[in-house]
């Protein structure tokens, strides 16, 4: 096999350079590791029968190298469990954990990797500074532990004593998913200091639309089928997801299944790497899946194809509307309400909802009706009445094959086709995930999807489902350990305010002003997170940090955020200390992370630090406790005492199962909803956020309404100045902006692009490895373009995890927008409208 080049190196002379500097002894810069070793003589190195120069196998005595434990803590879902090979005090590689009981997750990817450069990256944050120059600037002098922690808890202190415990705002970010030192998991220490503090706790809100339409529709989880049930269906439909990048853990489940007889269909904007192994490729326009769910659902309709018995059975179909919107109920015939107690100890009426029942012609509770009505349905009482399903065929009425392919650009036959794959071809496993909730629209698209495959008979049973996953342990017992008393019986005071991003960011930071009422926030604690780079629209991220009276940044390097810090405080590595990791959904297991090396520098693991504020904040007593005791409250579920699950017990391998629940979600059609059964819609709606923003409420009732994205919609007369949309799409090598600082991986991912479709480029007379710049109203960035078949007309795909300073000019975030859906509080990172200019 011929020798592979890469910047004038192979890997014969690769080998070749390593042994002349072993038997230099010039290892320069790793002393810890290079104690043990001595320079040999040339007699000691041999040529191989190759020519490789290698060194004898007994002329350097090698290091011991010992194996612990680790978790990938970033937030890319999965969850990977890690060996971490330490030789002389240093990490020197990483390998795929193995679990006992079978290799499906026995997985890293080349982040997990290259996790070594991460410990020893320059970008690491060494010891405590603070700014000297200009909020981004850069500029910081170096300081003490305790002059850092003085200086951040006066500063909190004097802020609460004159404005009161909210002035004190935290955003708790994902990017350590452990559960002490964490941010993102809910019952995190940095929780507990913020609830004991009594602060504001700022949401990052993202990635809310696509899981709040399976709320609506569903009721409670788990929403999906394990991943061992994937080889049972007939046909997979990947809808909205390149899970070959973004989901790794579970992309192996759908490609064996596809090579043991699957057929494996994907519904994307583009040609990216999981529709190249697809069996069907539906291209469809960027935002526009939920017409796509309609159009098909009227053919279904139409050809008399709808899962009949499961829309009686397993969903409100038969439920009655009245004319007002409101359920026909027993109290509309006369019988009055009674009440109940609920779980919660509630007192709440009982009014029960009708249905017509066919067999007996009469008006009869769900439970009892032979065979409920899905139309047709007479007046009842002099009351005019229309079943779920009447509504439904009302609303997919406008989507013909033609509007639908108009709306869509998906031909009419492949509309015919996919209506025929969800209702005549057996089971069919859709996986729905975040590619749709990116939008203004998202929520109504998710919907839709969710719609079709309701009509269709799609959940509720082997090989079929929304899509699948590990259901796992959740986030523990975050009640018991948020609000647990001080070592005095003291109660934490609980978190003062929960603000939005988009009003923290675009009102109240600026304003002192919340809806109208005084809101003064003076101080800003962030952790784990890059807000400058992984919010939208980076230009009012970036005029609000330097609107505040003082801003803290705790994180492992010197990303974009942590250069407005007026405080940096140095996070160790999460190889550098202990803790659990549990927020995932693609693999099944409790892991815990062990200590593998010293932290490095000064650098202190995130817990430690939480603690150190609160000590000098005068909340010692509120942490008086152990780790250990700590995890073992969180540990503390219903399934976690049923099963004795403590941290010593998850210590004993380092990992445990964690979840016994159903394969398969919603067996038997049976969901989480009151009633019971699949929703279409609710007499009555409410946006999930509050800034006094005005709301069209009949939008939010019922499933099959849709409208078009803000900007990505092709017919927004806004297009006309800017053309092109963006999807601000997920790197292989990074994980958000994580990684950004490991030089391997940028041989694959090097620098910012722009793929553009052939005709485009050639419009705009745009080569590859042109200069290109994309702009709006709101900012621009400047990169290089590549020229992409993939690509849709008008449609451009920008890799979205590249710091600031790497971009030519500007910032792919800055040409997003930070507004949210009227009724779900969702960051749209795709939909966005551009020009274009060549440079």
């Amino acid at each position: 096999m011929a020798e592979q080049t890469t910047q004038g190196f192979t890997r014969r002379s690769f080998i070749k350079g390593a042994a002349a500097l072993t038997a230099a002894g010039a290892l320069v810069g790793c002393s810890s590791q290079t104690d043990n070793l001595k320079e040999i003589d040339a007699d000691q190195v041999a040529d191989s029968s190759q020519g490789d120069t290698q060194v004898k196998a007994d002329a350097v005595p090698v290091p011991e190298t010992k194996i612990f434990a680790g978790a990938c803590r970033a937030q890319c879902g999965q969850g990977c469990y890690l060996n971490v090979h330490v030789r002389d005090g240093q990490v020197v590689r990483t390998t795929a954990g193995h679990f006992d009981d079978g290799p499906e997750f026995d997985r890293i990817c080349p982040k997990g990797l290259t996790q070594p450069a991460r410990v020893y990256s320059s970008e690491r944050l060494q010891y405590p500074m603070r700014r000297v120059g200009e909020r981004g600037e850069g500029k910081f002098e170096r300081i003490s532990w305790d002059e850092a922690i003085k200086e951040v808890t006066d500063k909190f202190k004097a802020y609460t004593e004159e404005f009161g415990p909210k002035s004190i705002a935290m955003f708790l970010g994902s990017g350590n998913t452990a559960t002490l030192g964490g941010a993102a998991p809910e019952g995190s220490l940095m929780k507990r200091l913020l609830a004991v503090m009594g602060g504001s706790r700022v949401l990052p809100d993202r990635d809310i639309a696509t899981p709040m339409a399976w709320a609506y529709m569903f009721g409670a989880g788990p929403y999906a089928n394990r991943c061992s049930d994937t080889v049972n269906a007939k046909h997979h439909v990947i809808w909205g997801g390149d899970i070959a990048v973004s989901d790794k853990q579970r992309a192996h489940f759908f490609l064996e299944a596809r090579d043991n007889g699957t057929e494996l269909v994907v519904i994307d904007i583009a040609f990216r790497t999981m529709p190249s192994k697809a069996d069907w490729f539906i291209p469809v326009h960027p935002a526009t899946d939920g017409a796509l769910a309609l159009g098909a659902i009227r053919y279904i309709l139409e050809q008399g194809w709808e899962a009949t018995d499961f829309l009686r059975d397993h969903t409100e179909a038969p439920y009655l509307v009245k004319e007002d919107g409101m359920f026909l109920r027993m109290s509309d015939l006369g019988v009055e309400p009674t009440t109940t107690t609920n779980a919660q100890g509630q007192e709440v009426t009982v009014d029960p909802q009708l249905v017509w029942d066919e067999e007996t012609q009469a008006p009869a509770l769900p439970a009892e009706a032979v065979r409920p009505a899905l139309g047709n349905v007479p007046e009842i009482e002099g009351i005019k009445v229309r079943t779920e399903m009447d509504m439904i065929r009302e609303a997919v009425e406008p989507w013909t094959l033609e509007r639908t392919t108009e709306v869509t650009g998906v031909s009419a036959e492949d509309i015919q086709h996919l209506a025929h794959l969800y209702t005549q071809e057996g089971d069919v496993q859709t996986d729905m995930k975040f590619g749709l909730n990116h939008y203004n629209n998202g929520m109504y698209s998710s919907k839709c999807v969710n719609a079709l495959l309701l009509v269709a008979g799609q959940m509720g049973r082997s090989g079929s489902g929304l899509f699948t996953g590990e259901p796992n342990f959740g986030e523990g017992n975050v009640e018991a350990a948020i609000t647990m008393p001080s070592s005095s019986g003291e109660a934490p005071q609980g978190i003062g305010a929960i603000l939005n991003w988009t009003d923290f960011c675009n009102n109240i930071v600026l304003t002192g002003k919340k809806m109208g009422e005084d809101f003064p926030i003076k101080a800003f604690y962030v952790s784990c997170t890059n807000i400058v780079s992984n919010q939208t629209e980076q230009n009012r991220t970036i005029e609000m940090l330097k609107a505040l009276d003082f801003f803290v940044v705790q994180d492992m390097t010197m990303n974009d955020t942590a250069l407005y810090a007026d405080i940096l405080l140095p996070a160790c590595h999460w190889f550098e200390n202990a803790d659990l990791r549990v927020r995932y959904y693609t693999n099944p297991y409790l892991l815990w992370n062990e200590k593998a090396v010293e932290p490095l520098y000064e650098s202190k693991p995130d817990a430690e630090i939480y603690r150190m504020i609160a000590d000098a904040m005068g909340y010692g007593d509120f942490f008086d406790f152990t780790d250990d005791e700590y995890l073992n409250v969180l540990l503390t579920t219903p399934y976690g005492v049923e099963n004795g699950i403590t941290i010593d017990k998850i210590r004993e391998k380092n990992y445990l199962k964690c979840s016994n629940d159903p394969t398969i979600a919603f067996e038997g059609g049976i969901f989480g909803t009151a009633s019971g059964r699949a929703m279409f819609y609710r007499e009555t709606a409410a946006p999930d956020y509050n800034m006094g923003q005005e709301v069209d409420i009949e939008k939010e009732k019922f499933a099959c309404y849709w409208e078009p994205a803000k900007e990505a919609d092709l017919s927004n007369p806004l297009r006309e100045q800017f053309p092109f949309t963006i999807c601000c799409e997920h790197m292989r090598t990074r994980a958000h902006t994580q990684w950004y600082d490991v030089d391997y991986l940028k041989e694959f991912e090097r620098q910012p692009v722009c793929r553009i479709n052939p005709e485009d480029a050639a419009e705009y007379g745009i080569k590859e490895g042109d200069t290109i710049r994309l702009y709006n109203d709101r900012g621009s960035v400047t990169l290089l373009a590549t020229i992409n078949p993939g690509q849709q007309r008008r449609a451009l795909h920008c890799p979205r995890s590249f710091l600031t300073r790497e971009h030519i000019d500007g910032d792919l975030a800055r040409t997003t927008f930070n507004e949210y859906n009227q009724a779900c509080r969702n960051q749209s990172y795709f939909d966005c409208a551009v020009a274009i200019e060549k440079l």
